[in-house]
């Protein structure tokens, strides 16, 4: 299904890097490939990731033009989700520590300023409850 709303716009950006520049493998300098962008919803906003892909560039190594992500991106969310990791914890705690209703957890995080659809609660809900099967 489509959006109906247009995605929020950030309201702060951040610039992550590497802290590996040199690659895993072989040793030597990778190069800044290219740049992605990313919005992540967090209970204090929409922020905007500014992500510097590097790769190596040394053709005899086994890593070659292989992606190397900033570190520090997970600790913002999972991989190709919207949401960040601190509203993920609050869906969480006020389903299983409140045994809040969907609904209820919807307008709570509405409460806090996140732009958020129900159905997308119910998607980091099933999230949550996918990641507890596979551990």
């Amino acid at each position: 299904m489509a959006r109906k709303s247009p995605q929020p716009k950030a309201t702060s950006s951040e610039v992550l890097e590497c802290v590996q520049q040199n690659c895993p493998s072989c040793g030597k300098p990778m190069w800044n490939e290219y740049n992605n962008l990313r919005r992540v919803r967090t209970l204090k906003g929409v922020v905007q990731l500014l992500l510097k892909i590097r790769r190596c560039q040394n053709k005899s190594c086994e890593r070659y033009r292989i992606k190397y992500r900033p570190e520090q991106e997970g600790s913002w969310a999972l991989p190709q989700q919207e949401f960040g990791l601190d509203v993920i914890a609050l869906v969480g705690a006020l389903r299983y520590q409140e045994h809040r209703s969907i609904p209820q957890v919807h307008q709570q995080l509405r409460n806090r300023g996140v732009e958020v659809s129900e159905r997308s609660v119910i998607y980091i809900y099933v999230e949550m409850l996918t990641q507890q099967l596979r551990s």
